[in-house]
């Protein structure tokens, strides 16, 4: 017998699937093709195996079987055509599988094989999305929509750490809006104007229109960077806005700009101009040749 091929019965007792449930997603779904002996009875090989325990784990984290052979097959796929994309699909299926070693080990490789630049704007502004794209589905629980975002925020938190700018470049000060805590948007643009040469700080979460004036006053900044991406600065801190607006007013000196889904929901509504509305990095640096 060819030791890389497997019965029934040990295909069943290595992925803890029944042989009824094997038969069936073979025959409905053709996602693996097993060789049949002279008698009928069927050979599995190792590739088959793996595909049908990267199935099983899929299923597991509450997919239906045909979201996991759509997962399954685009990272399969992916890996010939394309590693950018291989690497993000890794990703989709770490996430699916709430693995947040693995989705920290993919981000490692990910950064030193492409680079910050390419990591962030080619596989973690997707990958990030396609989380949304599962979350509003019902594809993916509370439990791995949080694990992915939280990790791919502490990860960004340490290239910003780590991420050397002589000190005498000009600062970025960055924050998120008041009500707003989601912070991975801010982080993604002070790393992106890192790399542009600029010194970075950021607010925590949430922060109040006077702690933003304050560090500007102590930082000096020649940008300011505020995001929000819900709709609770604008509907719950209405009042906070127009504070920021006249601050901005106040500061002719200092570039402001504002950004993210609700701002861009908002921006016309609240009519605001010192305030510039800003969709992505290249709004803020629109010279640049990148």
């Amino acid at each position: 017998m060819n030791p890389t091929s497997y019965s029934i019965q040990q295909v069943a007792e290595i992925t803890g699937l029944s042989k009824q449930v094997i038969r069936k997603w073979e025959d409905r779904y053709q996602i693996i093709q097993p060789r049949r002996l002279d008698n009928g009875y069927r050979m599995y090989s190792e590739d088959e195996v793996q595909t049908l325990i990267g199935l099983t784990s899929l299923t597991n984290s509450g997919m239906t079987i045909k979201q996991a052979i759509e997962h399954y097959s685009k990272l399969k796929n992916s890996l010939e055509v394309n590693p950018v994309i291989h690497s993000r699909n890794a990703l989709i299926q770490a996430g699916t599988e709430g693995n947040e070693q693995e989705i920290l080990h993919l981000l490692e490789q990910a950064l030193h094989k492409f680079g910050v630049e390419k990591l962030i704007e080619e596989i973690i502004i997707p990958f990030l999305h396609e989380v949304g794209q599962l979350w509003c589905e019902n594809a993916w629980g509370e439990y791995q929509e949080a694990i992915s975002s939280q990790t791919v925020r502490d990860f960004l938190s340490h290239i910003r750490r780590h991420f050397f700018v002589p000190e005498d470049a000009p600062l970025v000060l960055g924050s998120c809006l008041p009500g707003e805590r989601h912070e991975i948007p801010m982080q993604i643009l002070l790393i992106q104007c890192m790399l542009r040469g600029y010194q970075t700080s950021m607010l925590g979460p949430s922060p109040a229109p006077t702690a933003i004036q304050s560090t500007i006053a102590l930082k000096k900044p020649i940008i300011v960077l505020l995001t929000g991406s819900t709709d609770i600065a604008f509907t719950e801190h209405a009042q906070s806005i127009f504070t920021l607006e006249k601050l901005a007013q106040a500061h002719r000196d200092i570039s402001f700009f504002i950004g993210g889904a609700g701002s861009e929901k908002y921006y016309k509504q609240f009519q605001l101009n010192a305030l510039k509305l800003s969709q992505s990095i290249h709004d803020i640096f629109p010279k640049e040749n990148f």
